[in-house]
């Protein structure tokens, strides 16, 4: 007994000590990590703070507008963690019209593409970052965002050209005096004159944020060159109609503080040269006021259009494009924001490296540190701004991101890759035609290449809505496209529940196909001009569709569209049923009686109201369709839909949302891992609540908690010699381990001398896990006068955006001063072994051989001789060493 007991006593300890561990490592759940969030309007981001410090709030789903006090607090405050994204973008936008403005006649030096070039030296973008930002932004000179794959691919052309493009005022200052000169303008008592009159700088300052701050500073810079500054503080609402839609002719304006944004990881940044310089970007005047040099409209144009057959070719050219654009000037970028979005220490979630927090993946990893279940109180700038409906709802981020945590999707986009990730598909096959330039890096995106993509006459080509029935690619007369789709999405049909209780049935997936081609039919009453442009966009590339199977449900899309990421061709396409046909036929039956209209502007021209299924007047409307279509049996589209819907079926969804109505008093019903619980547009109170028939488990995202970018440690060899072989160790890791090297893109590396000229480059290749080895040939070494010199490693993981660069210094020695250490190091070598092992004669032969090596693969006569004269001398030594082994051997006798 005693030993039974004690061995309980045991097992009660271990289980106790065990408690804290596992306590620690919660359950997965189904659905989301916590139990509901709760939305509230604070715009205010200091009081949000306070809450968040006092635990009165665990997360603020609104990026931070940056002051010194906030600033200061995010780096000390402990109770108050934050997360970064890019994507906002600060630059300097010229008017290019002149030399002289037609209407006024007066100069405008920036129509000159020198004086537009030379702004790059005048401006400090270190100073505006450290002094404005407040170290919140890093500094930029191209139109892409530095932390985005497209900057890491073209690190070693930048590199050079942001060395080259550094801040240097008297530079600036004496191309732009030669180039005033040249256009008849007089510089006389501090000032610039032009025809008697000064040459007075109209510039546009935005007010909302620290523009206000770098337009002063610009506008001082100008002051400083001569020219006399009419500063114009506008608010966007002001600016605009000067800037963007006035003529620039008019001689309104001169620079402007563009400010720009991006929501979501660009992958491909071929067009931002034809958007931002060439009259390709847009149909407003300025735009066509562009004239880039033909050599570079021609580059944008390329890259515009994809007329390029190569990945490499293209990359030949957006490097071109990289100098040519700074050669044009027509904007002049500042700086990339690092936008910090904060929330408790109490939760974690993740971030977008472009859209922070503003993410489907965010609301999807929201959860507390520790514990599984409870209850999230988060704040936005706004909230429940515009109605929500299945078509053509809201669009406003606020409204968004709840959207995105009520809804499922085919895919979401990885936060730190742009890349899409399967969230409902299971796997995907794109076949491409041969000579399209795309590739798959997803083990769930398999790219083939093949000679043409035939259309079965059976794909589903359009919608007949006159005669309610489809029209095939046969009928149609389609019968090839480029590019062939084939998603599988598992099994779904009969499974997958939406949040009324009711379960996907294929009519979900296919009611919006004769509603696409009802809203541009001007015979159907749901036609809507609002709705010509984007059917226009969708119906250029999209050639056809075919269902395969139903179990697991299999599609065919055939397209004509192309991008360098074949996961994005399938993403752009590839669709999925979040919404069930039931919730969308009440909102069909209430615009096809003139009722209420899905969009606001077919809303506005029938003075009705724009259709909002969780508040306003139109719940009434829509709970009197849903009755109406309970007692009717009402199915929309009738002719196509009841092939897939009967009559009792479709009674049995509208009694189950109408249950829900009653329970949630609205009619948003999606699939997603949140249900909206409760909405008040008058009090801007959102309430999402956890879906736990939701068919993933809670950690299926946690992987993304955080960004895995590389760091990065540099190793220089021991020497670095003129003529001779050097070899730099990299190490890459994350966490504390080794990166694996099967989820690096690549590792460049950049020598540079210390104005920043690059004199060698090249790839790095790995020696063991996490361990990569830069090469400089001799050819390389030879380059490198006895010197200082830095040493940049630019590696980008395959698993996010943001590239680890990293430099480390090292220094060129001489030849002679190398050979020295080798001759002392020789003599040390002798007199350590004076003693005598015959071994030490081999060694010493061995040294003899690898110098000899070294001195061959010198090239000047001069340093053969050196190399000569120092083997001389170890030979001599050898000899030394030998004759005193002799005295030895005859004692031994």
């Amino acid at each position: 007994m005693k030993g039974k007991a004690s061995l309980l006593l045991v097992l009660l300890l271990i289980a106790a000590s065990l408690a804290p561990l596992l306590s620690a490592q919660p359950q997965p759940l189904q659905g989301p990590w916590v139990d509901e969030i709760a939305f509230a309007k604070e715009g205010d981001p200091a009081k949000v703070m306070d809450m968040i410090a006092k635990g009165d709030a665990h997360v603020f789903f609104t990026d931070v507008k940056l002051d010194a006090a906030i600033a200061q607090r995010l780096k000390t405050d402990p109770n108050i963690k934050y997360k970064y994204s890019f994507g906002l973008y600060y630059e300097l936008t010229f008017n290019p019209v002149g030399p002289e403005f037609p209407k006024t006649g007066e100069l405008n030096p920036f129509s000159n593409p020198r004086i537009r070039e030379a702004m790059n030296y005048i401006v400090d973008r270190n100073y505006i970052v450290n002094e404005f930002m407040l170290g919140f932004a890093v500094p930029k000179w191209f139109p892409l965002v530095s932390q985005f794959p497209e900057y890491a691919k073209l690190a070693d052309v930048a590199k050079l050209l942001e060395a080259q493009y550094s801040y240097n005022f008297e530079k600036g200052k004496e191309i732009i005096f030669e180039e005033m000169a040249k256009m008849g303008a007089e510089y006389k008592d501090g000032k610039w004159y032009y025809k008697g009159k000064p040459v007075v700088i109209k510039f546009l300052i935005r007010v909302e944020d620290q523009r206000r701050q770098i337009g002063d500073y610009v506008a001082d810079q100008l002051e400083k060159l001569g020219f006399t500054v009419e500063r114009m503080y506008k608010t966007a609402r002001e600016a605009s109609p000067i800037w963007i839609r006035g003529n620039p002719a008019d001689g309104l304006w001169h620079v402007y503080t563009g400010g720009w944004v991006t929501t979501v990881v660009s992958r491909d940044d071929a067009d931002n040269f034809g958007y931002f310089y060439t009259p390709l970007g847009r149909p407003e005047p300025l735009w066509q006021a562009y004239k880039p040099d033909p050599v570079f409209m021609d580059i944008a144009t390329r890259l515009w259009n994809r007329a390029f057959k190569t990945i490499e070719e293209r990359q030949e050219l957006m490097a071109k494009a990289l100098v040519l654009a700074l050669k044009d000037s027509v904007r002049v970028w500042l700086l990339d924001q690092i936008t910090p979005w904060i929330y408790s220490k109490d939760v974690t979630l993740a971030a977008d490296l472009s859209g922070g927090l503003w993410s489907a993946i965010s609301i999807r990893t929201l959860r507390f540190v520790g514990k599984a279940g409870g209850s999230v109180k988060a704040y936005m700038r706004e909230v429940l701004v515009e109605p929500w409906n299945p078509v053509a709802g809201t669009n406003w981020i606020y409204d968004t991101l709840l959207i995105y945590g009520t809804l499922a999707s085919a895919f979401l986009i990885n936060p730190y890759t742009g890349l899409p990730m399967p969230e409902r598909a299971v796997s995907a096959e794109v076949y491409a035609l041969k000579g399209t330039s795309t590739q798959s890096s997803s083990d769930w995106c398999k790219l083939t290449f093949v000679d043409k993509v035939e259309i079965p006459a059976d794909a589903w080509y359009s919608y007949d809505v006159k005669a309610g029935k489809v029209v095939t690619a046969g009928e149609a007369g389609e019968k090839y496209a480029q590019v062939k789709i084939v998603v599988n999405y598992g099994d779904v049909i009969g499974k997958i529940k939406y949040h009324d209780g009711t379960t996907m049935s294929l009519a979900d997936w296919l009611v919006t196909w004769p509603l696409t081609f009802a809203r541009v039919d001007p015979s159907s009453p749901l036609y809507d001009e609002a709705a010509l442009p984007g059917f226009r966009a969708w119906r250029e590339p999209f050639r056809a569709w075919r269902i395969v199977s139903t179990s697991p449900l299999v599609i065919e899309y055939y397209v004509n569209y192309t991008s360098l990421d074949a996961e994005l061709i399938v993403s752009a396409f590839a669709g999925w049923a979040s919404i069930p046909w039931h919730a969308y036929a009440i909102g069909i039956r209430a615009e096809e009686k003139g009722l209420l209209a899905f969009s606001s502007s077919k809303a506005s021209k029938m003075k009705v109201e724009w259709m909002n299924y969780i508040g306003g007047p139109s719940l009434e409307i829509l709970a009197k369709m849903l009755d109406e279509s309970i007692a009717e049996g009402y199915i929309p589209f009738k002719e196509f839909m009841s092939k897939y819907v009967k009559v009792d079926e479709a009674k049995a969804r509208y009694e189950a949302l109408k249950k829900w109505y009653a329970e949630h008093k609205h009619f948003w019903v999606g699939d997603g891992p949140y249900y909206l619980d409760r909405a008040d547009f008058t009090a801007h109170i959102a309430v999402l609540k956890a879906n736990r028939n939701y068919p993933d488990k809670s950690d299926r995202w946690d992987w993304l908690a955080e960004p895995p970018v590389p760091e990065a440690a540099i190793q220089p060899p021991e020497n670095v010699v003129p003529g001779l072989d050097a070899t730099f160790t990299i190490r890459l890791s994350y966490a504390g381990k080794p990166y694996p090297n099967a989820r690096i893109d690549f590792v460049k590396f950049m020598v540079m001398d210390a104005a920043g000229n690059v004199l060698a480059k090249g790839s790095a290749t790995p020696a063991a896990e996490g361990t990569w080895q830069a090469k400089l040939s001799p050819e390389d070494t030879g380059k490198l006068a006895p010197g200082s010199y830095r040493f940049m490693v630019i590696a980008l993981s395959k698993d996010v955006a943001t590239p680890a660069i990293k430099e480390a210094p090292f220094t060129v020695i001489p030849q002679v001063a190398y050979f020295q250490a080798m001759v002392a190091g020789t003599r040390s070598l002798l007199e350590s072994r004076i003693a005598g092992v015959e071994s030490g004669v081999g060694e010493l032969r061995s040294k003899v051989s690898d110098l000899a090596s070294t001195a061959a693969s010198l090239q000047s006569t001069a340093n053969i001789l050196m190399a000569i004269s120092v083997i001389s001398l170890i030979i001599a030594l050898v000899a030394v060493f030998l004759a005193l082994r002799k005295p030895k051997a005859a004692v031994k006798q």
